[in-house]
């Protein structure tokens, strides 16, 4: 049976391929779809052209599913079991012929008529597919907001120092991790359970608080690449003073001043200079500068999670200085994994280190009305010690592999 079943087209300035983009970016996670039926879709649209989703067209295909199977590596019945999938949730619409048989005509560039696969439905449904994608990031951020909160009320708990109140807060979460819960509604629980318990700690406290608090032993490492480190012995009592650390001083506001523009304009998109959003950008930087998931990790667990975006900041800056500069950091990856090393053995002054960077960045402008004098000639031990660094850092470590 064929027919000339038509749809309403895509929104202006949509394409074929967005709407891929979108689909494949819904499947899974909104609608449960195969592998196989999404890579299904995927050569469904490569096999249609740009004008088979105008507004009244016909957007179909009727290759044979032995030619599906064999272009994707698979069983003619493994293609029958994704149409038969794709085709219950109601992106597409199987119209063969006889005893399966597909067939089609198109003239001179358009579809005339086709007994296949009918792509109508996945074009229609642009609009609900948007929708899905606005609500699935809306959930990982409201995930990713309550993963944030329990984390700080496990913290709190920690720090009021009662182990029998600890003991139950590890049995609503089980070694204090997250990461592989997904599910909104058990995590609202745990928070809510959590914030339950805070409360009786400080309604207790306020009858007689600890005037000594206790040193905490917390992890900033993400919890995707380790556990955290929860403090599992009471601290003593009687310990020297802590150093005040040079970086408290550095706030996130201050530390945009040396950023470069990608990095600035990923933190306003996230909403303004806040250590998360410095912590966010570090993350999404990591892809741009080719620097790998597992060494942004042993940055956080080494660092501390400020640390560690304050650090893909430094590189990243001199990641952008131009090609041929001397100081110009060649592999950000291995700069990081350099500092992570450094930090195990003679450490590193990652306060000086910014210090340095923010006196070069504002010693720039003057610099640049000069009648571009060269690279070279900037002096001063300050002026230049982030590359130096950078540069020290890129060596040692290409000299160890």
């Amino acid at each position: 049976m064929s027919t000339t079943l038509s749809h309403r087209g895509l929104p202006a300035g949509v394409g074929r391929f967005d709407l891929l983009r979108l689909f494949e970016q819904v499947a899974r996670p909104g609608f449960g779809l195969s592998s196989t039926a999404v890579a299904l879709v995927r050569h469904y649209v490569l096999k249609t052209m740009d004008g088979d989703y105008l507004s009244g067209r016909i957007c179909a295909v009727w290759t044979q599913a032995c030619r599906f199977a064999e272009a994707l590596g698979l069983t003619p019945r493994s293609i029958n079991s994704a149409e038969r999938e794709l085709e219950q949730a109601g992106f597409i619409i199987r119209n063969a012929g006889i005893n399966g048989e597909r067939a089609g005509n198109r003239q001179d560039g358009i579809v005339v008529w086709a007994a296949g696969i009918n792509l109508a439905p996945l074009v229609e449904r642009f609009a609900e597919m948007q929708a899905k994608a606005e609500a699935l990031e809306l959930q990982a951020r409201a995930i990713q907001q309550c993963r944030a909160e329990i984390r700080q009320l496990g913290q709190r708990i920690r720090e009021a120092g009662d182990e029998t109140l600890r003991e139950r807060a590890e049995t609503i979460l089980p070694d204090g991790r997250t990461a592989r819960i997904t599910n909104i509604d058990r995590l609202i629980a745990i928070r809510e359970a959590l914030s339950a318990m805070l409360v009786t700690i400080e309604n207790h406290s306020e009858s007689g608080p600890d005037p000594d608090p206790r040193a905490l032993k917390t992890s900033d490492a993400p919890e995707e690449n380790c556990a955290p480190n929860i403090q599992d012995k009471n601290s003593p009592r009687r310990r020297t003073a802590r150093l005040r650390d040079p970086l408290e001083r550095i706030r996130p506001a201050t530390a945009l001043v040396v950023a470069t523009e990608s990095y600035r304009g990923i933190v306003e998109a996230l909403g303004g200079p806040t250590w998360p959003n410095l912590v966010e950008a570090s993350w999404r930087s990591c892809g741009r500068l080719g620097i790998a998931q597992t060494t942004w990790g042993r940055a956080c667990q080494q660092f501390g999670r400020e640390r560690a975006a304050l650090s893909v900041l430094l590189i990243d800056r001199n990641a952008e200085l131009p090609l041929g500069h001397r100081y110009r950091a060649g592999s950000p990856a291995r700069c990081l994994a350099g500092m992570v090393r450094r930090s195990g053995s003679a450490g590193v002054n990652l306060a000086g280190l910014f210090r340095a960077t923010e006196r070069n960045a504002q010693q720039a402008p003057s610099q640049a009305c000069a009648a571009e004098p060269p690279i070279e000639q900037q002096v001063g031990p300050l002026a230049n010690l982030t590359a130096r660094l950078m540069a020290s850092m890129e060596r040692r470590v290409t000299s160890d592999r």
